[in-house]
């Protein structure tokens, strides 16, 4: 039977996927890693949520290949569009990753007969409207994330095969609350800081309603994809 291994930033990505697995837990490097497996016909499939950014994904998919040696290494989670046709809930399946900061490129291992295409670029922090810009005129890319170029690395180099699909979840020219603040050193999300934050300010309710309504399209679309695709 053979492993592959999701590697996520946060639970509700991934939650109706995930929903029955069984869950376990990974020590790694004084974390321990909420894991969720699960067997499907041929495949055991392990998801992990790392924690948003760089340095969370590679922690937990070092955690998951030192336990589990997966044959696979798939970043799935959110991500936001650089391009205007893609609206929230689109899935994407890029067949390159790059790094923004270091400028380092990945390619994707094509899942079976699956075919990949366009780039997705990783930064270092939940990027705005300008932001973006700069990452199209740099890149070039289709859409931005914050984790998979990290887990693109660590399959890279263990010599296994690495995959990428992302769901949009916020718009190219849809201005963003200022969420980096609320991302611990870890790669948590404050979500009780965050909403305190917001009850001070009237104003921002409405982008908040906006942007938990379109992360639960994208969870969604990212988890369909998920269920027709990997078993």
């Amino acid at each position: 039977m053979s492993t592959i291994a999701i590697v996520c930033a946060m639970e509700r990505e991934l939650q109706p996927f995930t929903k029955n697995w069984k869950r376990s837990g990974v020590e790694f490097q004084a974390r321990t890693f909420r894991v969720f497996e699960q067997n499907l016909g041929a495949k055991h499939l392990v998801a992990v949520a790392g924690g948003i950014g760089i340095h969370a994904a590679q922690l937990a998919a070092r955690a998951v290949l030192e336990k589990y040696r997966p044959e696979v290494l798939i970043s799935a989670g959110f991500a936001g569009g650089l391009v205007r046709r893609l609206k929230v809930g689109c899935v994407i399946t890029p067949n390159v990753i790059v790094d923004a900061r270091s400028g380092n490129e990945y390619r994707c291992t094509p899942l079976e007969d699956f075919v990949a295409g366009g780039v997705l670029v990783s930064a270092g922090e939940i990027a705005g409207p300008e932001s973006k810009q700069e990452l199209v005129e740099k890149f070039h890319a289709l859409a931005v994330d914050m984790e998979a170029s990290a887990v693109a690395q660590v399959a890279r180099d263990a010599g296994i095969g690495f995959f990428c699909v992302k769901a949009i979840s916020d718009e190219f020219s849809v201005p963003m609350l200022p969420l980096n603040q609320f991302v611990n050193a870890t790669g948590n999300f404050l979500t009780g800081k965050f909403i305190y934050w917001t009850m001070l300010r009237p104003w921002t309710w409405p982008r908040m309603i906006a942007l938990g309504r379109n992360s639960n399209h994208a969870m969604r679309a990212l988890c369909d994809w998920l269920k027709a695709h990997l078993p």
